[in-house]
């Protein structure tokens, strides 16, 4: 049974999916939205050709028995030290925070400026990632090689 995290008339929130039919919910609207076409949105596998999550430890903590697809809460971006060193310099550079794209950029150049300012944005914001159990375990470095080769693949189709 798909688990409803939080859900209020129209609106709902899933937590897992057990069926592709779970991923059907006329009439409601997705706050975090659902999985993609019912797929991992790791790996790109369909919820048809996915293995069951077990139960506890298998791979997670918590009874996850017969779920397809559970979300998880992800970084949108890698985390890179010498990014967040810079960003914190600027910061204590300049007084209004709307200066610091400018600050990067005298000190930096507009290129490496523009790295360090998406990347230290994309680390910091926090979205829902559909997963299955392979994927759900992946430490961060490898879930994004994965995002990327998936992506790479079906760019070569």
């Amino acid at each position: 049974m798909s688990e409803i995290l939080f859900g209020n008339g129209q609106f709902i929130s899933l937590e897992a999916i057990t069926e592709e039919g779970g991923l059907k919910r006329p009439g409601r609207i997705f706050i975090n939205a659902l999985p993609h076409r019912g797929r991992c949105q790791v790996c790109g596998k369909h919820i048809n050709e996915l293995k069951p999550f077990g139960g506890p430890g298998d791979p997670l903590v918590g009874d996850l028995s017969g779920e397809f697809l559970v979300k998880r809460w992800r970084s949108a971006g890698l985390y890179d030290a010498a990014d967040e060193k810079a960003w914190q310099e600027a910061e204590k550079s300049v007084r209004d925070p709307k200066d610091i794209l400018p600050w990067l950029i005298s000190k930096y150049g507009e290129k490496k400026a523009f790295d360090i300012y998406f990347s230290c944005q994309a680390y910091g914001m926090i979205g829902p990632s559909w997963e299955c159990r392979d994927c759900i375990v992946l430490r961060d470095d490898e879930y994004f090689e994965a995002i990327d080769r998936r992506l790479k693949e079906s760019t070569n189709k």
